[in-house]
């Protein structure tokens, strides 16, 4: 034992100051890419039950607005290729994360999966799909679902939808619209916008889906917000489909709206009592009932990528039963933009410790005496 500890002690006064540095730089490496998401991993709430039968209880893990960073707005070469690997990273390992500590039935995909998705050149768009499955790899053999979001397909602003961009996405993932059933939850897409009254082809949709309700819940996906809509947009669509449960994404925040009478016969159209509560300080699984015969619930869940400038990031996990209960939380990411702060820090202090020790030993050269030959 004496003899080890004096070869690690000769061992350390050998370490010379550049390898002091080097090692700081690789300690900051493995403390930002490594243990701050194995950390905060640590901090999500245990699974309620984590031995339940998929009969009885249906896990659902909720991906909102990873918007993977695009080509045409980024910065050239080699700026551009960092940033895009810096993202894709992110998303992957805190994905894996989040899988592995869900291990869900389903996962559900809310849009906004490719930040120029909609103004791709076809090229571009199959190195989308590329990152996309190399980001996302835990679901190959999962069942997954995916919405468009206007990112994807256009919509918002000037970036126009069209028949092509919607062939495209349907071609690489699945049709916008529809209905899936997964064990007893009926998954419905209406691709909702409601920039306008709900047009007949809405109306028809509504009344095709609804022979084909079989499920004992029904789940609304979709991109846009819904309830803080005005009255004339949501409530037909609401009264059709009498949803358990509305799910979506596109503010890019953690918040729970609920309207206790929203599926009552009130034809004022004025009347419209959808209350919120923010959930960023959501940190344990928060029980919703979705039994209440007149009441909706929609959950908005946050963006999952640091690149959107929100603070507070994460994937929304549902566990739900056949009896209509929900438990759901937020599994919290790590502040991307404090890790690469970090790095800025470590990085200035490191270069100014290297470049003050180069400069005195330049001096002490200078200062040592020279004896003539």
């Amino acid at each position: 034992m004496i003899t080890m500890r004096r070869s690690l002690c000769s061992r350390l006064k050998k370490l010379t100051f550049r390898s002091f540095l080097l090692l700081i730089l690789l300690t900051t490496v493995i403390i930002n890419e490594f243990l701050v998401h194995r950390i905060q991993s640590w901090r999500w709430p245990a699974m309620p039950h984590p031995y339940k039968d998929s009969e009885e209880e249906m896990r659902i893990l909720f991906v909102s607005d990873p918007q993977i960073v695009g080509y045409q707005d980024e910065a050239r070469f080699p700026i551009g290729s960092i940033t895009r690997w810096d993202s894709d990273s992110y998303l992957s390992r805190t994905f894996s994360l989040a899988f592995s500590y869900t291990q869900p039935d389903v996962v559900v995909f809310l849009g906004d999966l490719m930040d120029e998705g909609s103004r791709a050149t076809p090229t571009e768009y199959e190195m989308y799909m590329d990152r996309l499955e190399s980001i996302f790899y835990p679901v190959r053999y999962a069942k997954k679902m995916f919405v468009p979001g206007d990112n994807d397909i256009g919509g918002e602003g000037r970036d126009f939808r069209s028949l092509f961009k919607i062939a495209r996405f349907e071609h690489h993932f699945e049709n916008i619209t529809g209905i899936e059933r997964v064990g007893f939850i009926d998954f419905i897409k209406l691709d909702l916008r409601f920039n306008r009254d709900m047009p007949s082809e809405q109306h028809k949709l509504l009344e095709r889906l609804k022979k084909h309700f079989t499920a004992p819940l029904r789940i609304i996906i979709n991109h846009e917000t819904m309830l803080p809509k005005l009255k004339s947009f949501i409530y037909p669509i609401l009264m059709e489909v009498q949803p358990h449960l509305l799910m979506s994404g596109h503010w890019h925040e953690a918040r729970h709206f609920v309207c206790e009478d929203c599926l009552s016969n009130n034809g004022d159209m004025g009347h419209w009592p959808v209350h919120q509560r923010d959930l960023t300080d959501i940190d344990s699984y928060q029980d919703i009932d979705l039994n209440k015969p007149l009441a909706v619930n929609e959950i908005m869940v946050p963006t999952c990528s640091y690149r959107m400038g929100e603070k507070d990031m994460g994937y929304g996990v549902g566990l739900l039963d056949p009896e209509g209960h929900m438990q759901y939380t937020v599994l919290w990411l790590p502040n991307r933009y404090h890790q690469l702060y970090a790095y800025l820090v470590v990085l200035v202090l490191v270069a100014i410790l290297f470049i003050s020790c180069s400069i005195m030993q330049l001096l002490r050269q200078q200062q040592q005496p020279r004896y003539p030959r």
